[in-house]
Parts: structure tokens; sequence; C-alpha cells
């Protein structure tokens, strides 16, 4: 599932009678069950030395935002369910945010230097 550069990426879920659904998801994404009961479970993460994962039931109507980017597991109840799952907008790159840093610096440097140009013609001889 790729998320558009600009835009959050939304798709339409149907899993059948106990069918599981293993996805790539990013923090911030929302889950919104629609009908069936799913079973949600989290991002591993480590709890001192072992390694868990939360699970969070979801009836029909709720929703539920990640809080951490990673694979989950959904599961639907014996009569299916439908979700929608609401992709987060894409994190910036490095090297984007790289080229963003550089073009600023780049832009305050030309500026400071403008500016000492000026200064130094309107100084005159001594």
């Amino acid at each position: 599932m790729k998320a558009e550069h600009h835009l959050n990426h939304s798709q339409r879920l149907q899993l059948g009678a106990n069918e599981s659904l293993h996805i790539q998801t990013r923090a911030g994404s929302a889950l919104i069950s629609h009908s069936g009961r799913l079973l949600l479970t989290s991002t591993p993460g480590w709890l001192g030395e072992q390694v868990c994962r939360a699970t969070t039931p979801l009836e029909p109507g709720q929703m539920h935002t990640l809080a951490e980017s990673g694979w989950v597991t959904l599961k639907a109840g014996p009569q299916g369910a439908t979700l929608h799952l609401m992709q987060r907008q894409a994190d910036a790159t490095l090297a984007q945010a790289l080229g963003k840093a550089c073009k600023a610096l780049r832009a305050g440097l030309l500026a400071s230097a403008r500016m000492a140009r000026a200064r130094l013609r309107g100084a005159g001889p001594a």
C-alpha cells in the first residue's frame, strides 16, 4: 500500500468470516469499523525483555488511531467485517528534508551577502 505524497490514502477493506489480514501502516493512521467485529493486533514492541503485541477489539462504528508505524493484524469475527483504513500522509524522506534545509540555508546566505554588499556600498571612502 503506497500513500500519495501529498494526500492521505484511504482504502475500504472487506474480510470474510474469521479471515486475517497482515498490513503495514503508519503512525497516526485510522481504522474505522463499519460492520462486523474486528480484533486489531498492534505492531510488536518490547516490554522489558519480552516482545508483546496489544490486541484491541473493534465493534461496528468504532475507530482506532494507530500510535506506531509497523505491521498490524486485523482478524474478522464469525460474520466477517468491513472497515476503512485512512493511511496518514507519508513523511518526507531524509533526502527531501536535507534538500529543503540546504535550500533554506543557501537563501539565508545569499540574503546576508546582499545585505553586506549594500552596507559596503553605502559606507563610502573614509
